[in-house]
């Protein structure tokens, strides 16, 4: 289970629905700019550090081990996913990088960001921080109330 960001392109008389449902209806199977991924991994560096890179036939991909977060970038879309593991000052720091990521994927790539768990655009979800955190909180104490080990609930 995680938290998760879309980015996808949207007009600007377009509505999120109508968007969201484009991008997954297109048909993507060209390769992804790999010079718009050179950028994009050197400003996920920039907020995270060190990354893993992965090289698909139709996507890229990279993973920050310490923390779990993947950012995918394909042809016609990108996501971020964390982990739902975190809760407390972890939850806020790990919340306050996916927010400066999405930025970042925003900014490199020209698509556009919605957080789907708030159903809000990226920049309204993060001028929302603290309901993002509030999120893990919750989930995180699901997991370690079901017995469930993770980074943050021993």
């Amino acid at each position: 289970m995680s938290y998760d960001l879309i980015f996808v392109p949207r007009g600007d008389d377009q509505s999120w629905d109508d968007a969201l449902e484009a991008a997954e209806e297109a048909d993507d199977d060209e390769r992804p700019s790999g010079e718009t991924w050179a950028r994009l991994v050197a400003a996920v560096r920039q907020v995270l550090g060190e990354v893993s890179v992965f090289d698909g036939a139709h996507n890229y991909e990279l993973t920050h081990e310490p923390t779990g977060i993947q950012v995918s970038y394909f042809a016609g879309e990108a996501a971020i996913t964390v982990p739902f593991w975190y809760r407390g000052a972890d939850a806020q720091a790990v919340v306050t990088a996916m927010y400066r990521l999405g930025e970042a994927v925003q900014m490199v790539t020209g698509l556009s960001g919605y957080d789907p768990q708030m159903e809000l655009p990226i920049a309204d979800a993060a001028a929302r921080a603290e309901d993002a955190v509030r999120m893990f909180d919750e989930v995180a104490s699901s997991f370690a109330a079901r017995g469930i080990s993770s980074p943050t609930n021993g």
